[in-house]
């Protein structure tokens, strides 16, 4: 009798430890589901992005939009054939902020030239009105490189020591600008020592505007990336993507590449 008893306990047991290796009645172990990407200011070239889609970890890349402090416009008419290669991309803007610099783009103009062209990329444009103007540019750009309805865009907010009011009446504004247009989503990429106090704006301007979108946020910074990590692993609950590596020299495929590399909870 005992024996049996002992036989019947036996198989319960390897059940039970079956159902869940399987996912059963106790549930999965937790799985960990990373989607690396990767972004570099200037558009690689043809060549480079279809080697490195075939040959590379990379599912995805961010999409620079011409914007005020990144007037390159070498990603501009390339989302239609980066889908067809296979990649993901993800919407950057590149606002203004809290430094004084050129923004990426062409070589700068001789002083006396530059004196008399306009201002695009200065922390005194911070504030309300020009997060709207911006905001609203930012959706219209991104609408005429062909990107559907809904697709998140991104706010490149660089690292502060300290976040200004303009600062905060910028960002906000600027989200109100794209939740105004109706076609896309805001999101905020953002260095992780800023990330709380910015996300509990953008949440207020959401509840604020009676959004019912959860914002996505592209967390910069902290330690211990691997393309394996989850994007919470940055620090922050809220994050959904982490940019864990800055100027990274890659070769995938023959091609080297200067990069920085970012995981996604979902390809974007």
């Amino acid at each position: 009798m005992h024996r049996h008893r002992r036989l019947a306990l036996a198989a319960l047991t390897a059940a039970l430890a079956a159902c869940t290796d399987a996912g059963g009645i106790l549930g999965p172990a937790p799985v960990r589901y990373t989607h690396p990407g990767f972004d570099t200011a200037i558009y690689p070239g043809d060549a480079a992005m279809v080697a490195w889609r075939a040959g590379s970890p990379y599912e995805w890349v961010g999409y620079y939009l011409a914007a005020p402090c990144h007037r390159d416009p070498s990603w501009t008419g390339k989302r239609a054939l980066l889908t067809t290669m296979g990649w993901g991309t993800a919407v950057l803007y590149v606002g203004q902020q809290t430094w004084e610099g050129v923004a990426a783009g062409p070589s700068p103009a001789p002083a006396m030239q530059r004196a008399t062209q306009s201002v695009t990329c200065s922390r005194t444009l911070l504030g309300g009105a020009q997060g709207t103007i911006e905001g609203i540019d930012a959706a219209a750009k991104t609408a005429n490189e062909g990107f559907p309805a809904g697709t998140t865009i991104y706010l490149d907010v660089e690292y502060m020591t300290t976040i200004p009011q303009s600062m905060r009446d910028y960002y906000r504004s600027w989200v109100a600008g794209v939740l105004a247009d109706g076609r896309y989503v805001p999101g905020v990429y953002v260095h992780r020592s800023n990330a709380a106090a910015v996300h509990d704006d953008v949440l207020a301007e959401l509840a604020a505007q009676h959004s019912t979108h959860r914002p996505r946020f592209w967390i910069a910074g902290g330690s211990g990336f691997t393309l394996d990590r989850a994007p919470t692993d940055v620090g922050h609950a809220f994050a959904n993507m982490w940019q864990g590596k800055l100027d990274s020299s890659e070769a995938w495929n023959g091609v080297t590449l200067l990069v920085d590399e970012s995981v996604s909870d979902g390809t974007p």
